[in-house]
């Protein structure tokens, strides 16, 4: 199994599989049950099907038990059979998924050579454009911070339609270094929530995470 690490972080826990086996390979050594098998013969991508039953064997692995993730209407992954909550993202191959006990987890990868300048100014503010400066140029790698921490807050937060442009705001240094902290805000009808990230370069893959209270 390509699992890469799994490991606690504070009272949450952090998975991470590189995904190196066929969906054939998968499949087999989850064995899933038949409405789970039914689900993933609907899937008709390859890679998104070895991103299904990767994110399940890693959670079976994580929690140590008959663990199984079902989605609300709109679309956001919910334990069965284990309490707590759960937050899953997928990139490249790679499968990383986020548990907490108590609090809604938030996580994201990318893989932080992504061109997205294109779309900056969908995802970002005027003042964080000014941030992802490079003397005359916008950073990629400060982009592509922003992108998966507004991405992570995104899953973490009770709303749908969110606009990420004016109501995610990320408070970043130059991402100079493989791992740290850093913040974020987000706005709603009802008030500001102040939140804190962590980032992880792994190889090509950036990791940004985070859980706010419920």
């Amino acid at each position: 199994m390509a699992i890469k690490f799994i490991e606690h972080i504070g009272e949450g826990l952090l998975g991470f599989w590189e995904i190196k086996e066929t969906a054939e390979q998968l499949l087999e050594t989850l064995n899933p049950e038949t409405e789970e098998l039914e689900r993933y013969q609907s899937l008709r991508n390859d890679l998104r099907r070895k991103e299904w039953l990767a994110a399940r064997l890693l959670l079976q692995k994580m929690t140590g038990g008959n663990s199984k993730i079902s989605y609300d209407p709109a679309g956001k992954p919910h334990l069965v059979n284990t309490p707590g909550h759960i937050s899953i993202s997928h990139s490249s191959n790679c499968v990383v998924i986020y548990l907490h006990p108590e609090e809604q987890p938030g996580i994201d990868i990318e893989l932080i050579t992504r061109n997205v300048a294109k779309a900056a100014r969908r995802f970002l503010s005027a003042e964080e454009l000014k941030d992802c400066m490079a003397g005359d140029q916008l950073s990629n790698k400060d982009l592509m911070l922003r992108w998966c921490a507004k991405e992570a807050v995104f899953k973490m937060v009770p709303f749908s339609d969110v606009d990420f442009a004016s109501q995610i705001a990320c408070i970043a240094q130059p991402l100079t270094t493989n791992e740290g902290v850093f913040s974020a805000t987000f706005t709603s009808p009802v008030g500001s929530l102040h939140i804190q990230l962590n980032f992880r370069c792994i190889g090509d893959i950036l990791m940004v995470w985070g859980q706010i209270k419920i």
